[in-house]
């Protein structure tokens, strides 16, 4: 406190006190959040409203139970103010709000964060440098809000905000005739039994129902009777997305898709709802756009297809718990978590070489991820390629055996959407790559296990045609 409260230069002084008043009931985020919406065009329009839903969530909490439950008295006031709060002093209410609207809105809008961010840090600080917290509820404050604008691209989700166009005609009309693909291990019982009532309201007749277990007999079911093509569901997570567009690659057949796993990455590249009724419902109002795959040849075998992306490594110690029976049966909602700690704790390096327009590197590598969708980390909503993700490249993250910090640094840049590089994290940009090894490499295609390398990747422009929202 005696260190973070000298006096700072009158300047700096009257800054910072001006700073802190400004944000008192959170008007200075308000009236960015006006300015961004209203010069914003469709991208600030968005981080407005993620940045005030973040802050709305945030200020209630901290300002509501929290403040309640710890009761924690102030210190004594520093400077002469014009209003001195009397609430609890843990945690701190205007760093909740300030990292809340900052977060959420630089994952929407990125180049806002470098004025966001180090503003909002300045209000943390000015309420310690008045006197008004301690340090510590800066930093519980500044931590909460950090993590509710990481979600609120999720929550917004969730609640159907920011998904315009749904009231709108599909570009092109439907089959006739739809058939829906699932997966008994993906989402729950509840989240499809409304899914399929929304289908109903919405005039779409499911015509055949296939397990994902026998996918092998898709092919048969992509024509009518008449020779017409049908519509095509999938309704599970990354791993039945992947595996039917993988049967769609270069067919006329339209994909919808009902995104009851637990990532959902590929739905969300396309900004397809989470909530399933909303998702059924898109897949009579939206329109249907041609969207790109991943693909993957090897010696001796038929391309193998891939909606969301093909890890090496980490991944594969991961899903061979994530994926098995006999797990999921015992551990339930616990299944990933107890796969994660597995695959950390056997983490090992493997050898091996990418092959990128004539140039060779020979790397030993953590894990290896060839991705085809913009989106990783389920409801993190890690972005890698930015606002404009339609250039037709797959991204690779080759990342080496590095120290934790650096991993988690790495994982913040890209939650913030902010392009640096980190040692030992390799990010390419790929129309293709090949990658070869002495010893076969086991790996997962969109999370399931397929086979191993090596062999070469490469992006199919336009693959397949999917029902999305107008504003994907």
């Amino acid at each position: 406190m005696q260190r973070w409260t000298r006096r700072r230069p009158q300047p700096t002084d009257e800054l910072l006190l001006m700073i802190s008043q400004a944000a008192d009931r959170s008007l200075l985020w308000l009236a960015i959040a006006a300015t961004g919406s209203a010069f914003g065009g469709k991208r600030g329009r968005r981080a407005a409203e993620r940045g005030v839903l973040a802050l709305a969530v945030a200020s209630a909490t901290v300002n509501g139970p929290f403040k309640l439950l710890v009761g924690r008295r102030r210190p004594a006031p520093i400077r002469r103010l014009r209003r001195v709060p009397r609430s609890s002093s843990f945690p701190s209410g205007h760093s909740a709000s300030a990292f809340a609207f900052a977060v959420a809105a630089t994952r929407e809008l990125p180049q806002a964060g470098v004025l966001l961010l180090p503003l909002a840090a300045s209000v943390a600080y000015s309420r310690v440098y008045l006197g008004l917290h301690h340090p510590s509820d800066v930093a519980a404050g500044a931590a909460f809000g950090a993590a509710v604008g990481t979600a609120a691209r999720a929550a917004a989700g969730r609640l159907g905000l920011g998904e315009n166009g749904l009231a709108q005609s599909t570009a092109a009309s439907l089959p006739s005739e739809t058939v829906l693909v699932v997966s008994p291990r993906a989402g729950s019982s509840r989240g499809l039994a409304r899914a399929r009532r929304a289908l109903v309201e919405h005039g779409i007749e499911v015509t055949e129902e296939l397990n994902i277990e026998h996918l092998n007999r898709l092919p048969g079911l992509l024509r009518t009777a008449a020779g017409e093509p049908r519509l095509v569901i999938a309704a599970g997570g990354d791993g039945t997305v992947g595996s039917v567009a993988g049967h769609l690659a270069r067919a006329d057949n339209v994909l919808g898709i009902l995104p009851l796993g637990t990532g959902n990455d590929f739905a969300r590249s396309l900004d397809i709802p989470m909530n399933p009724a909303r998702a059924a419902a898109l897949l009579a109002t939206g329109q249907i756009s041609s969207v790109d795959l991943g693909r993957l040849t090897r010696a001796g075998q038929p391309p193998s297809y891939f909606a969301h992306a093909a890890t090496v490594g980490l991944n594969v110690d991961f899903a061979k718990l994530a994926t098995r029976a006999s797990a999921r049966a015992r551990l339930g909602r616990l299944t990933y978590l107890a796969a994660a700690v597995y695959a950390v704790r056997e983490r090992a390096t493997f050898q091996c070489t990418l092959e990128l327009d004539g140039v060779v590197d020979k790397l030993t590598l953590l894990q290896l991820s060839v991705i085809s969708a913009r989106v990783i980390g389920g409801a993190l909503g890690l972005n890698l390629k930015g606002p404009h993700p339609d250039d037709h490249l797959l991204d690779v993250l080759a990342v080496e055996d590095v120290p934790p910090p650096k991993m988690l640094r790495a994982g913040l840049f890209l939650l913030l959407g902010i392009k640096r590089p980190v040692p030992g994290v390799r990010a390419l940009h790929v129309k293709r790559v090949y990658v070869e090894s002495e010893l076969p490499l086991e790996l997962t295609i969109d999370g399931e296990l397929d086979g191993a390398l090596p062999g070469q990747f490469d992006a199919v422009a336009g693959a397949i045609r999917v029902i999305t929202p107008r504003d994907s």
